[in-house]
């Protein structure tokens, strides 16, 4: 499991208020937590001088907030709507007690909170979400498949399957194998040894991922119901643009992300097998990560995708 840290000195918001005027100048006028998942605390600042709202993301695991820097960097210039600017990165140190990003507010609430007035400007949504993940997807890197830092690898399932191999071998591993049913186990070693051949034709070129693309991470307008930005991406970096695909029916299914965005691409007879492969996967990256594990969940995943694998091998 990733380092952690201790979050519970910030809440009361002195720590961060001194750190925030000592950057800014002025005065901190309101403080508020306003979020909290499994990679970070979130808190809105409020200030009497420029830039007068700021969002500092504070991470729980050690390397999260510099990584993270570098993918709203990459993101954000290649993308169609906002995604928050960093102004600072807070380093850990004796004196502060994590990891924290300071960025650009965007005003809004996200996307599981909305209710759309009508099909028309749900569509409207739909279509600037789409448009938007469509970009990104565009942008192609000549280096490789890889992590935006590198290594690079010249094909896609060279790439994914050695990043799987390594949380292969750690769930084997304690503390991760006391924990983890052998049901579940059994199933991410029978589909390891099937991802070679599962990843092998897939033959397109290096794009621009966001990697955690639902509703979630998609900020509104209340009143208009319109896209204001997009922000928290885990593991932006240059992958094959399907597995982006898997987060959109996440929290919101019904407003039909996924569906519109097969609108836009021939999907052969493969995709779903792959689809429910980086599902059940994704799970598997965030036991070892940090220790999340719902054994009801792995196993719905994963006999998803155990079917799948017998209809498609």
């Amino acid at each position: 499991m990733e380092q952690s840290f201790n979050l519970e000195p910030l809440d009361d918001g002195e720590l961060l208020a001194q750190q925030i005027t000592q950057q800014f100048g002025g005065t901190v006028t309101r403080f508020a937590k306003i979020g909290q998942g499994f990679y970070a605390r979130v808190y809105q600042v409020s200030l009497d001088t420029a830039p007068y709202e700021v969002v500092v993301k504070c991470h729980l695991y050690a390397g999260r907030g510099i990584k993270e820097q570098a993918q709203l960097a990459v993101l954000r210039s290649h993308a169609i709507v906002n995604v928050p600017e960093v102004y600072a990165l807070y380093p850990h140190s004796p004196t502060f007690p994590c990891e924290a990003l300071v960025m650009e507010y965007i005003p809004g609430i996200n996307a599981s909170k909305i209710t759309f007035p009508d099909a028309c400007t749900q569509a409207h949504f739909v279509n600037t979400v789409i448009e938007n993940l469509l970009a990104w997807h565009s942008v192609s890197h000549p280096g490789g498949f890889g992590d935006l830092e590198g290594p690079f690898y010249a094909s896609w399932h060279t790439c994914f399957v050695a990043r799987i191999a390594d949380y292969h071998a750690l769930i084997h591993q304690e503390p991760y194998c006391t924990k983890i049913s052998d049901h579940v186990l059994n199933m991410i070693d029978r589909s390891f040894e099937q991802a070679e051949e599962i990843f092998y034709d897939v033959g397109r070129q290096p794009v621009l991922v966001h990697s955690d693309y639902n509703a979630w991470n998609m900020m509104v307008d209340p009143t208009t119901c319109t896209l204001t930005g997009i922000i928290d991406p885990i593991d932006a970096g240059w992958n094959d643009y399907e597995i982006d695909l898997f987060h959109l029916p996440n929290c919101r299914p019904e407003l039909g992300l996924l569906e519109r965005y097969l609108q836009e691409i021939e999907a052969d007879d493969r995709f779903w097998m792959r689809f429910k492969f980086y599902r059940f996967w994704d799970d598997v990256k965030h036991y070892v990560r940090m220790g999340w594990y719902d054994d009801n969940r792995f196993r719905t995943y994963g006999r998803a995708l155990m079917e799948a694998m017998e209809n498609c091998l």
